[in-house]
C-alpha cells in the first residue's frame, strides 16, 4: 500500500517542483528584462513619432476627450506648433493594433506608423505594417473610411483578407483626427 501511494505521489511532487522552478526562472527573467523591454519600446515609439511628424522638438501633452485621458505629442519648430503625434490602439482581429499618427497644424495626416500588429494573422492582418497599406493615410483630412477596393478621396483600400485589422487602424486614425479637432478647438 505504501508503495502504491509513493508511486502515485512521486510524479505529482516531481512535476510540482519542475513547475515551481520554471515559474521562478520565468519570474527572474521578467525582472531582469522588463526595464530593458520598456526602454526599447519607448525608443521605438519616439522614433515612430519622429517619422510621422518632423520638428525640432517634441513636448508631451494630455487631453481628456469623452471621459478618457489621451497622451499625445506636440511637435514644434522655432516654438511654433507644426503638428501633433498620437499613439493609439484599436482592437483588430487578434488583439490590439497600435499605431502612431501624425497630423500637421492644418489637420492633414502626415503619416501613420504601425508599431504593433503582433496579434494579427501572419500573412494577412500583419500586412497592415506594410507601407503600401499605412501609406494610404498620408495627405487625408478628416474622417477616413475603409473600402475593399477602389478607394476615393477620404477612403483607403483594406488589406486583402484583413478588413478587421484595416478598420482597427482606421479607427485609430479617425480618433486621432477627433483629438486633433478637440485640441485645436481649445487652442492648445
Amino acid at each position: 500500500m505504501k508503495n502504491k501511494v509513493k508511486e502515485l505521489l512521486m510524479p505529482v511532487i516531481v512535476l510540482t517542483l519542475i513547475a515551481a522552478v520554471m515559474a521562478a526562472l520565468l519570474g527572474g527573467t521578467n525582472l531582469l528584462t522588463k526595464d530593458q523591454i520598456a526602454l526599447l519600446s519607448k525608443q521605438a515609439k519616439e522614433q515612430a513619432v519622429k517619422q510621422v511628424i518632423k520638428a525640432d522638438k517634441y513636448e508631451d501633452a494630455k487631453i481628456n476627450y469623452n471621459g478618457t485621458d489621451y497622451d499625445y505629442i506636440v511637435a514644434k519648430t522655432a516654438d511654433k506648433t507644426v503638428g501633433y503625434a498620437f499613439t493609439l490602439s484599436s482592437n483588430g482581429y487578434g488583439g490590439a493594433v497600435e499605431s502612431v499618427i501624425g497630423i500637421d497644424a492644418s489637420g492633414e495626416i502626415t503619416a501613420v506608423e504601425i508599431t504593433d500588429v503582433s496579434g494579427e494573422t501572419p500573412g494577412l492582418g500583419q500586412n497592415a505594417a506594410n507601407e503600401n497599406f499605412y501609406g494610404q493615410f498620408a495627405g487625408k483630412k478628416g474622417s477616413v473610411e475603409v473600402v475593399k477596393s477602389g478607394a476615393k478621396e477620404n477612403q483607403i483600400n483594406a488589406v486583402t483578407g484583413a478588413t478587421i485589422t484595416s478598420k482597427a487602424v482606421t479607427n485609430s486614425v479617425n480618433l486621432a483626427t477627433e483629438l486633433y479637432n478637440e485640441i485645436t478647438k481649445k487652442g492648445e
